[in-house]
């Protein structure tokens, strides 16, 4: 009976009601658990199963190490294992070329801040858009917006269930399933392509050749955001060798928008490609070259590194709605690349999408009654000088004195820890907090959300102390009077730091703390979950007005 079951579930088309009333006649007993849990979350088509087993697609410490060794091998399987997945779902390639109409962006620094003046700028232009990108900062729901807020918790748990059970029912073996972030982003097609969306933004993940958003094959335009040096382990320890991996988004006769100031040789590298496949490339203006007149420039986003992030997000939006304007002919071989993007005539979609955009997580700050958190996911040695000019300029402004200034800091991965710290010393800070990416509450739910198997929980900890460490090996100088060893904390988990600066930090007679939060996403969406845990700030409504300019 139980095989019949199971044969009949996996190879008919059944409805869920039937078979519901076929489970009631079947003996539970003669059920593996495992398939018993498996029908359990179908059954239940909520969001907490599917995140519950989205969350069974990560690979845990010890295969990740595996990979990690035959990393070559496995990244190139990444975009043709992605188009395999896709076929089975009943989604070729060829639907995606004539149903999609895709921008596609990589980069280091940057990508996920273009991406999101992007989705904004269009969607007042009137345009239904759909935007993947990753990590999530609290819910995995956040990855896959449309119209600029993310999947509601049922519509995520409809298409999940839609996407999963296809690809579950009809593998090859036990272990012929997508990763998490290839999940994921096969996902981020069904819904797009479901919700008829005008616009898809595309956020590479890690790299770009090899990514699995890469199975794009006709981008209408193709964005590459600043390089740096990032992900060293998996793309190359120099940036000529990563700038050779996000250019692999790059396609023939499809034009691409980059920044001027690229490190070393990387713009070389990009203009190699473009000559190599016929791909016009062109560089962004400054931001305050367009013609704004009647407007003023407005960003969602603080940072002057926004800047250059918002130039890009107006070139590969106007070539987006105008793929005609200014297009070089790439037949002409002899055409030098890159070329100078011409600035424009702002319009008030323009500038509302500018002023509008809202990117959680990113030059955030959240004012508490105690404390005012200053919550950057910088992770880069560049992002995190960026960093530290939006907060001294952000805490200085609108205050009479210096408030006590606190730092909040984790990096993972392969990261060096002392190249990240070393802009913080800037800062000045009367308190050095370390601590790993483990929330450390009962929260069950965000603690699903977050939950990384990809890393043990002594690997995190002995990450935070190995970050404190460099901190006092580098000599960093403090305010005030007490010694560095007071002045240096690390500590578990998210909660337990939080709780030493709420606990051991207020002082009443103080008007309050300035407590900055970086270093990485993952660091940063589990302080938002704590500090707000409603929420709220992730669908926070834009007041920015945009008014002519005055004499």
């Amino acid at each position: 009976m139980h095989v019949l079951f199971t044969y009949s579930v996996k190879r008919l088309n059944f409805s869920f009601s039937h078979a519901l009333k076929l489970l009631s006649k079947t003996k539970f007993l003669v059920m593996e658990y495992a398939d018993l849990k498996t029908f359990s979350c179908y059954k239940e088509n909520n969001y907490e199963a599917a995140v519950e087993t989205l969350n069974s697609l990560q690979s845990n410490a010890s295969v990740l190490e595996k990979a990690r060794l035959q990393k070559d091998r496995q990244a190139i399987t990444n975009v043709p294992f992605t188009e395999k997945y896709l076929n089975r779902l009943g989604i070729p390639l060829d639907k995606i070329d004539q149903q999609l109409k895709i921008i596609h962006v990589s980069g280091t620094k940057g990508k996920g801040s273009t991406c999101a003046f992007c989705e904004s700028i269009l969607r007042y232009h009137g345009l239904k858009t759909g935007f993947y990108s990753s990590p999530h900062l609290i819910e995995v729901r956040e990855r896959i917006r449309i119209n600029g807020k993310p999947l509601s918790k049922e519509e995520f748990a409809r298409y999940f269930w839609e996407v999963y059970n296809p690809l579950k029912n009809y593998m090859d073996d036990e272990h012929d399933m997508p990763a998490y972030f290839k999940f994921m982003t096969i996902m981020a097609f069904y819904v797009f392509l479901n919700e008829k969306v005008e616009v898809a933004i595309f956020e590479v993940g890690i790299g770009g050749l090899y990514d699995c958003t890469n199975v794009i094959r006709k981008p209408v335009v193709v964005g590459i955001t600043s390089l740096g040096l990032d992900h060293v382990s998996l793309l190359g320890n120099t940036v000529e060798k990563i700038a050779f991996h996000k250019a692999g988004i790059m396609k023939p006769l499809v034009p691409t928008y980059t920044v001027s100031d690229q490190p070393g040789e990387s713009l070389n590298i990009l203009a190699e490609k473009a000559l190599d496949i016929k791909c016009p490339l062109y560089i962004v203006p400054s931001l305050d070259e367009y013609h704004w007149a009647p407007y003023q420039i407005k960003l969602g986003l603080s940072g002057k590194v926004q800047w250059k992030n918002a130039s890009l997000a107006l070139q590969l939006s106007r070539a987006f709605l105008n793929p005609k304007i200014e297009s070089v002919s790439a037949e002409q071989d002899k055409c030098i690349f890159p070329v100078s993007a011409l600035p424009f005539q702002i319009h008030l979609p323009d500038a509302l999408g500018l002023a509008q955009t809202f990117w959680p997580g990113r030059s955030q700050i959240l004012r508490l009654k105690t404390a005012t958190f200053y919550i950057d996911g910088a992770h880069t040695p560049e992002s995190i000088e960026a960093c530290v000019e939006w907060f001294l300029h952000a805490s200085a402004s609108s205050k009479r004195s210096r408030q006590k200034r606190v730092l909040i800091f984790n990096t993972t991965g392969d990261r060096n820890a002392s190249l990240l710290l070393a802009p913080l010393k800037r800062c000045q800070f009367d308190v050095a907090i370390f601590c790993s990416n483990i929330i450390g509450t009962a929260n069950e739910s965000a603690s699903k959300d977050l939950l990384n198997l990809m890393v043990t929980k002594d690997q995190q900890v002995r990450r935070s102390n190995v970050n404190s460490d460099a901190w006092l090996e580098n000599g960093f100088r403090f305010n005030g009077t007490s010694s560095q060893k007071q002045m240096v904390v690390a500590l578990p988990t998210i909660n337990t730091a939080l709780n030493y600066v709420n606990d051991k930090l207020v002082d009443n007679e103080t008007d309050g703390l300035d407590v900055l939060v970086t270093g990485s996403l993952h660091l940063v969406g589990g302080v938002l979950s704590l500090l707000d845990p409603d929420h709220n700030f992730l669908l926070v409504n834009k007041t920015n007005s945009v008014s002519p300019k005055t004499s």
